[in-house]
């Protein structure tokens, strides 16, 4: 990057950009608990998934603990079934980030192998496409070939990731590059599918109403968690090359306003998607609680630290 990477926020400037963001998306703590059958069923998945070295399985476990009653929590109105693909889904995509360096060259060698049909280097990343496969149905045609798609996408991320750290910059003027780099590194386009579940609006009908807003709610989804993780990444942490610095140096603004800008522009693609869907009642019902769940998954898991957040506490 450029004279913004050695830059950051105070923790007191953070703690009052993120009680802002809150308060200007109508943030409420939602009060559904976490489904302990939803965490004993994905458990029970990771378990018994064969050939997996010992101690990433025990990795898998942990984090799959809170992971998938989290994440299914943000569609309170789905069928259980469904619900837990979408926490299982979740644990693998955030497990296979966390242990990436450990996958070696199966990362390299896992597109080709998919597109011929082959079985994956790692047992880690063949249990993965199992349950893709095994799964599709919570998913019209169109939204399981975006998951696909999806897919491949962040596994090249990750290899983009571990191949290119800190030689890549984010110059000056090139505006569009820090979203390009966000949505090839990340995983959140299925998601945008996930908040309209198949079970309960099914593609061929209702597509075209939400087909317009899929964008706004894929970066809905990045955005906020980049904000939300922010902390973690780049107060607490080191980590200079994400999408709040890109922002930054290819803007030319500081880090607060870069963040400031990003808690805006979720803000508004939180207000097109409430008036986009302010004629479908039930589908507006089932987008506002993907809102708040998914805001608060991230201010409760351990994993992005923001219990320390003074901002959050006024919530």
């Amino acid at each position: 990057m450029d004279f913004f990477s050695s830059e950051t926020i105070t923790k007191t400037e953070y703690d009052e950009i993120i009680s802002q963001f809150l308060h200007d998306m109508d943030f409420k703590m939602p009060s559904h608990e976490p489904d302990p059958a939803i965490q004993a069923r994905a458990l029970q998945h990771f378990s018994i998934q064969p050939n997996w070295p010992p101690h990433l399985k025990e990795k898998a476990l942990l984090a799959t603990a809170y992971i998938a009653p989290g994440v299914a929590l943000c569609s309170p109105s789905a069928p259980f079934e469904t619900r837990l693909m979408y926490g299982i889904h979740a644990s693998y995509v955030l497990f296979i980030d966390d242990i990436s360096h450990d996958l070696g060259t199966a990362l390299n060698e896992f597109e080709p192998r998919l597109v011929a049909g082959q079985e994956q280097k790692s047992p880690i990343l063949q249990s993965f496409v199992n349950f893709q496969l095994s799964n599709r149905k919570h998913l019209g045609a169109y939204g399981a070939s975006i998951n696909t798609k999806s897919t491949i996408e962040f596994i090249n991320g990750l290899i983009l990731e571990q191949m290119y750290d800190g030689k890549v910059t984010a110059p000056r003027g090139v505006l569009s590059f820090p979203r390009y780099l966000r949505e090839k590194t990340g995983f959140s386009e299925p998601y945008a599918h996930f908040v309209f579940p198949e079970a309960l609006f099914p593609e061929k009908k209702y597509l075209p109403v939400y087909l317009p807003i899929l964008q706004a709610l894929t970066d809905f989804i990045n955005y906020t968690n980049d904000i939300t993780s922010f902390y973690k990444e780049s107060i607490v942490g080191c980590e200079r090359f994400n999408y709040i610095y890109n922002i930054a140096s290819t803007r030319g603004l500081s880090i607060g306003e870069a963040l400031k800008l990003v808690c805006d522009d979720v803000v508004a693609n939180v207000q097109v998607i409430r008036r986009v869907l302010m004629g479908h009642p039930e589908m507006l019902k089932v987008a506002e609680e993907f809102f708040q769940e998914y805001v608060a998954f991230h201010l409760r898991q351990p994993r992005y630290m923001m219990a320390n957040s003074e901002g959050v506490r006024k919530r």
